[in-house]
């Protein structure tokens, strides 16, 4: 489980969903994350878990606005944009945004035995 420390520290001179994603993989490990997934291109940062049908997409529009997206597993394994979209120029909202995502996944799995 990620501490607020760790978290907080790997927003710091974030600009863009690149930055985002350097951050993020240094902080969302396998070993701090089991079963998170992220991955960047096409200036998307996607973030899911393998375990649930949800996830976030992070990218910025032609102004530099983040636009956060909501996705959702298909029944190929694959994900789809939802309807779900926030844009916010505040980098601390999309902190917010992925900690809320992986606090759902970790409140949502049962505990391990």
């Amino acid at each position: 489980m990620l501490t607020k420390k760790e978290f907080a520290d790997g927003i710091y001179n974030v600009l863009t969903p690149a930055d985002l994603y350097d951050k993020m993989s240094k902080v969302l490990t396998q070993e701090k994350c089991p079963g998170v997934f992220i991955n960047y291109g096409k200036g998307h940062f996607v973030i899911a878990h393998e375990r649930f049908s949800d996830g976030l997409s992070i990218s910025t529009d032609g102004l530099g606005v983040w636009v956060i997206t909501g996705l959702e597993s298909t029944p190929d394994g694959s994900y789809q944009y939802t309807d779900k979209v926030l844009k916010t120029e505040n980098t601390e909202t999309v902190s917010r945004a992925i900690a809320a995502l992986i606090i759902n996944w970790e409140e949502s799995e049962p505990p391990s035995s």
